[in-house]
């Protein structure tokens, strides 16, 4: 894990026990405020009469920077096979 701008990363904490969230799809949103918003979201099929719907799980706003580190370590991580 690395912070912004230094090169001794924080102490990564998790006081309280945070769920994963499974996703089927996702949108990248570009603002001009130099911030990059992802929102995750889960398809769900018809059921009944509930029409099949994509519901939202989570929403996620970064700073560019750290938006382009994100998608730089997943190429790389695709890349090894890992």
């Amino acid at each position: 894990m690395k912070a912004d701008g230094d090169d001794t990363p924080p102490r990564l904490t998790e006081p309280e026990p945070l769920p994963s969230v499974f996703v089927t799809g996702f949108a990248i949103q570009v603002s001009e405020e130099h911030v990059t918003r992802l929102v995750f979201w889960t398809d769900l099929p018809e059921v009944g009469d509930r029409d099949r719907e994509a519901r939202i799980q989570a929403r996620l706003a970064m700073p560019d920077k750290t938006f382009r580190r994100l998608m730089s370590e997943g190429r790389r991580l695709s890349r090894s096979g890992q």
